[in-house]
């Protein structure tokens, strides 16, 4: 068995981008204005069509969102977190990929959500899964407030697969033996430092990796239609 299974979070267990929706929400809790969520439209929407991610979209997108939430409480932030992923349809996640984590936990193998959204919203889903932890971006908190900067880097690409490394050693446990699953081509330092690889809905670099290399390619049930109407509801005007 794996010493661990580790989950990429957006477009792996749930459809799109979590961040993105989670942005939504706070829309609609009146913590952010429409403005400010139709700066992630277009890199989300061609997320969602499954043309992967822009380059370094990510990582703009989260350090934008944190400096929306200067000086909002981290325990508010939180809860609001708790709420939005206790309240998702069944399917925002991804039904295969769902089951595989249940596959993996009756085996008896530790499983972990490693993405770039805030530690809080990683933190979330992990509950909702009875998953044993999650790596995402950690944010400076000061006072009990977001002060808009980081703690180290963005949970994306080389340094996500350094925390996971590091994280999982100080629970005994070796990324070297671990499977990891994962969507997007920016993930490749982590699934290389894997033991076990599996592309899940693959874009189109990652995909011609995996056939490269052998790997398992896992396809999950995207629904990009559905995806994309979910993004339209977000809008303060039509498209």
């Amino acid at each position: 068995m794996p010493s661990a299974a580790v989950f990429d979070l957006d477009n792996t267990l749930v459809h799109g981008s979590s961040l993105f929706h989670f942005a939504g929400f706070l829309v609609r809790r009146r913590v952010l204005s429409h403005r400010h969520v139709v700066r992630f439209v277009l890199p989300e929407l061609l997320y969602a069509r499954g043309r992967g991610e822009q380059e370094g979209s990510t990582s703009r997108a989260v350090v934008l969102a944190l400096r929306l939430v200067n000086g909002v409480s981290r325990d508010t932030m939180q809860e609001l977190a708790d709420e939005f992923v206790r309240t998702r349809p069944p399917s925002f996640l991804d039904g295969a990929m769902l089951h595989e984590v249940r596959r993996q936990q009756a085996r008896g193998v530790p499983c972990f959500i490693a993405t770039a959204s805030p530690q809080e919203l990683a933190d979330a889903f992990a509950r909702r899964l009875d998953m044993d932890g999650s790596f995402g971006t950690v944010s400076e908190v000061v006072d009990g407030r977001y002060t808009g900067a980081l703690l180290g880097p963005v949970c994306h690409g080389g340094a996500k697969a350094r925390r996971v490394g590091t994280e999982l050693a100080t629970r005994g446990l070796d990324l070297s033996q671990a499977i990891a699953y994962s969507d997007s081509v920016n993930d490749l330092p982590l699934l290389v430092a894997a033991g076990r690889p599996v592309a899940v809905n693959a874009d189109v670099e990652l995909a011609q990796i995996a056939e490269r290399n052998g790997w398992p390619v896992f396809l999950g049930r995207r629904d990009r239609r559905r995806a994309t109407q979910s993004l339209m509801a977000y809008l303060p005007f039509p498209m």
